[in-house]
Parts: C-alpha cells; structure tokens; sequence
C-alpha cells in the first residue's frame, strides 16, 4: 500500500469519526432539550372528576370547566372552576343538559355554547344554545340552531356569535352551514339565527379562536362514525367582508383540541388532540403548536403524555392542562402545570 493510499484511508477515518462525534452531539442536545422539556412539567393533584372533551373558558385568571365526558365516557353536566392560586376547585350549576362536542366562548362575564352531542356515548346531536351568566350562576336558553349540530365551531366577533360547520344528525356528514345570532338583537328581544358564508370545506372537532378580529377554523376531521380523517388546514373568516381565506396549514392531520386551543399574547397555542401524520395511524398527539400572525405553525413543547381533548390555558405566567384522554378513550383526571412557553 503506498503513501497516498494510506493517506487517503486515514482522511476517510477522521471524516467519519468527525460526523459521528457531530451525530452522537447533536443527538443527545435533541435528548437534553427534549429532556428538559419535559422536565419542566410538574404534576399537580388530580381534577375532581376527569373529563374529556369538555369546555372551556378563563376569567378572572380561573379556568371554568364545562360538561363533556367524565369516566367511562358518560356525558356530564357537571361544571366546575380551578383556581390556580390555591388549586381548589369549586361547582358551578349544573349545565341544563349533559353535552360533549360543543365549544364554549366567553362574551364580557357571560359563557356561550350551542350544539353538541346530548346524553352519553353514543348521543344525538341537538339545537340548543345557552348562556350561562358567572356572577348569577344561572343558565338561561336562547335561540335554537336553525337545524340540530355537533362538533362545530362557535365564536363572536363584535357583538355577532357565528356558528359553522359540524357534524348533521346522523353523526357523520359534515356540515358548511354557517349561521350569525345578533347578541344585541336578543338582549333587546327577538332575534334569530341569519346565514352567512358556508364553510369552504366542511368538517368537525376542530378548533376556534378570534383572532384579530377574524375566525379560525384549525385542522379538524371529516365524519365521525364511520371513520375520522384528521385535516391540516386552517380555514380564516373575516367578518367584514362575508368571506373565507385559507391560512398555514399545521405540519400534520389534526382534531380533538377544541378545549385546549386558545389566543395568547397575540399568538395561538394548541395542546394535544388527535393527529393523523403523513403516512401514520390516527394517535393522541403529545405536541404543542403555536402560531403568530403571518407566521407558520411551530412545534414549541410537548405534553407531558400524549392527550385527546383535554382542557388546557395560560394564566399568569403557567400554562395547565387537565383532563382528556389516553389511550383510545380512556379518560383520565390528571393535571399538570409548566411555565409559559
């Protein structure tokens, strides 16, 4: 062997060993910092009764718990609020019926929801729309959804709660019906449900905020019983022209996050939820996803367990996350506290 031979094996060896050294480093900075991530997370007591699918709102730097699924996959009227300060928990009025799959939004110190799923697993889809006032701590009826409704999306922008999409009676065809309720119409007397711009692609669980004054529709799945085909796109409303626009798609299929979805310091987080990957199984989704304005979905975090539907916020300076399920629909009533991304 000569010596431009031997030089040349030698130069292999050291650029291997170089890039198995960058290999095994960065390896385990991905293992540290998925480490710490991890860590950061810190188990408080257990909810009073688990829930999936429930939900929910923040006032008052308190989160409030509606309704959904306790154990055994059993609707519940129960409701209930978690004070972070002291970690107590205190009823509220029962919800008038026991519901899953409907969105709760907060309008000043008056919640709202509407539609859902009535009366257990599997249950039937129904109109009813509720206020629920905090201070009285009383429920009081509104105008019935023009047609019945589950798993759809609910929000108000100004002083109009718009309702869209969801799943039909059957529990499995999608719904584009968009219908806007004139909250000051109704506080004054009479007002009724008007129809705005159909949902471009109708689906179901997925997840709504207002932000900057529009509606997001994020991800969600289409049917529900025949089978659950999570969705990456973002679907954006804006309110003053009547019209739909696509927004960033999430970087995989994803549903099941409605309760866990929320609007902070000018940016949207997501919690768990259910997600279909390119390629993959539908599976509960351990991810936390961000987005800012103009911007792309992130991967900030991680769940402290893979979780389906749970409840999750930031107050102060925490983020929590309480409740949902895993695996399959196994409800569990754990919570756990990090601080803030």
């Amino acid at each position: 062997m000569n010596h431009r031979t031997l030089a040349l094996q030698r130069n292999r060896i050291t650029v291997t060993a170089i890039l198995l050294v960058i290999f095994t480093t960065m390896s385990l900075f991905s293992s540290t910092v998925n480490s710490q991530n991890q860590g950061e997370w810190q188990a408080l007591p257990d909810m009073p009764i688990g829930k999936w699918e429930p939900g929910t709102v923040v006032l008052d730097e308190k989160l409030y718990i509606f309704g959904g699924y306790s154990f055994g996959v059993v609707s519940s009227k129960r409701s209930e609020i978690f004070d972070p300060k002291d970690g107590s928990w205190t009823l509220i009025q029962e919800l008038p019926s026991a519901i899953t799959h409907m969105n709760t939004v907060l309008d000043g110190r008056t919640v709202w929801f509407a539609g859902g799923f009535k009366d257990g697993y599997k249950g039937h889809a129904i109109a009813e729309v509720w206020s629920y006032d905090v201070d009285q701590d009383r429920y009081s009826a509104a105008p019935l959804l023009p047609q019945a409704r589950a798993g759809g999306g609910l929000a108000i922008v100004g002083r109009k709660m718009h309702y869209f999409g969801g799943l039909m009676t059957d529990r499995d065809t999608d719904s584009s019906d968009h219908w806007v309720l004139d909250l000051n119409e109704w506080a004054t007397g009479p007002a009724v449900w008007t129809n705005a711009a159909p949902m471009p692609v109708p689906r179901n669980q997925f997840s709504t905020v207002v932000f900057n004054g529009k509606i997001y529709a994020i991800g969600g799945q289409f049917h529900h019983d025949s089978m659950q085909l999570d969705q990456p796109r973002t679907d954006i409303y804006d309110p003053q022209n009547d019209s739909w626009s696509s927004g960033p798609d999430l970087p995989k299929g994803h549903s099941h996050a409605e309760g866990s979805t929320f609007v902070h310091n000018n940016q949207i987080y997501m919690l768990g939820g259910h997600t279909t990957p390119t390629g993959g199984s539908k599976s509960q989704d351990p991810d936390i996803l961000r987005l800012a304005e103009g911007g792309q979905w992130q991967k900030i975090g991680e769940l402290p367990t893979p979780l389906s539907s749970p409840a999750g916020a930031i107050i102060g300076d925490k983020l929590f996350v309480a409740g949902g399920a895993h695996p399959g629909s196994t409800v569990i009533g754990k919570m756990w506290v990090r601080p803030a991304p």
